[in-house]
């Protein structure tokens, strides 16, 4: 059997007896919209919560917020949605929710969503501050977006590792909040309750809607986004209704029960732009460690032409010998409210530590960064048929494989 993953604008491929592999994780796309138009037009006149025409006044300047290339391309509800703002009356500037990623070119925008003329915003720029989010975080965002009468969000909703699903309040938090805001909403991935494809009691989930209350979200356009980044549905209306209605259909589409545990993952978050560096790349691990054995072994595939994202991670986590000691020392710095900023990357060792220290399996890693990953307590290979035969070394060479393509959005249940 040929196994063959994206990596980066290629792939990687290998062959393997068919017999060793017991999964194919490749979630299958629901029926898609045909005429997202008329979809649309649809959601909006049946919003969940509040509608368009009740939150929008003629002479209101709109803040509508957005993705950046990161996630599939907005730009078949955006403008639609932007003219049906402009036809209430209203002026409406295209805000970019980075995060803490880096600016987008004056050409990658045109070729993302068709213009440059947007507002972005670097993190660690001077914010406009509204306090702090019951869990401490600090309500940080683009001085900016206090300018704006309302302020509308289009986005996608699928699983995120962090926050359980993305979409709505996270064009907030992350989107155009300050580095510190995002830092110590991330460290909440410590705090027990985080978890991909789940909402209630999650505690990121919780920071991120009180930050973007405290803001002020009038209206959120989101689009379901099915594993070919085809629109599976689009919700519109309220901040906290119209999302949660989009999370439970995304759950639907991407739950996947895993009844037999692996002795090989390798593992892939879709190539290019999903792998464009290792804060993106490293997702497919969370579905990963849901399908390894104990002691197995995980093999990741991330391209990653632009490094490790973001900054550079945090190399005391990455290169010791007991993290676990350094992520108890993180907790209870959170726990006391003092959080060091420059741990903000960790995230990125954080799923490196819980693949080798904590199921005490190997991670192999095949990217540009392999120099990098040397010194590290993960192992670099050149490709997937170099990494199969360093697992192979490991747990034999009649190993059990499951195969986890895109699984950046997969939800595993083991």
């Amino acid at each position: 059997m040929q196994l063959s993953f994206k990596y980066g604008r290629s792939e990687q491929v290998a062959e393997v007896a068919d017999e060793r592999v017991i999964d194919q994780i490749s979630l299958a796309s629901p029926e898609a919209i045909e005429d997202i138009g008329a979809a649309l037009n649809q959601a909006l006149a049946n919003p969940i919560g509040p509608g368009l025409e009740e939150v929008i006044e003629p002479g209101d300047r709109v803040a509508l917020m957005t993705v950046d290339f990161t996630r599939p391309n907005p730009a078949p509800i955006l403008w639609p949605l932007a003219e049906r703002i402009e036809g209430l009356g209203a002026e409406c500037e295209i805000v970019i929710g980075l995060g803490n990623h880096r600016l987008m070119t004056e050409a990658e925008l045109e070729d993302f969503i068709g213009t440059h003329e947007v507002l972005q915003w670097d993190s660690r720029g001077e914010p406009w501050g509204l306090g702090e989010t019951s869990l401490g975080t600090p309500i940080e965002v683009a001085p900016f977006m206090q300018e704006f009468d309302k302020r509308v969000i289009c986005g996608f909703i699928e699983p995120s590792y962090i926050a359980g699903f993305s979409g709505g309040r996270k064009m907030i938090l992350p989107g155009v909040s300050s580095y510190r805001s995002i830092t110590h909403n991330h460290f909440l991935i410590l705090t027990e309750g985080r978890k991909l494809g789940v909402l209630d009691e999650n505690p990121v989930h919780r920071d991120m809607t009180e930050a973007a209350q405290a803001v002020g979200v009038d209206f959120i356009c989101d689009a379901v986004v099915n594993p070919d980044d085809s629109y599976a549905r689009i919700v519109c209306g309220g901040l906290v209704e119209a999302h949660r209605a989009g999370a439970m259909v995304s759950r639907d589409i991407y739950e996947h029960t895993v009844t037999e545990k692996a002795d090989i993952v390798i593992c892939t978050s879709g190539g290019y732009p999903y792998d464009i560096d290792m804060v993106q790349a490293k997702k497919t691990l969370v579905p990963a460690l849901e399908c390894v054995r104990e002691g197995g072994c995980v093999i990741l595939l991330g391209e990653c032409e632009n490094g490790w994202g973001g900054e550079e991670p945090f190399r005391k986590l990455l290169e010791s010998e007991n993290p676990g000691k350094i992520i108890a020392e993180m907790r209870r710095r959170l726990a006391q409210g003092d959080v060091a900023w420059h741990w903000a990357p960790c995230s990125t060792g954080l799923l490196f530590s819980s693949v080798v220290h904590d199921r005490d399996a190997q991670l192999i890693v095949v990217s540009e960064l392999a120099d990098e990953i040397e010194p590290t307590f993960a192992d670099p290979a050149p490709d997937l048929a170099a990494a199969l035969t360093m697992a192979e070394e490991r747990v034999g060479g009649d190993a059990s494989i499951i195969a986890l393509h895109d699984g950046r959005r997969v939800i595993c249940r083991s």
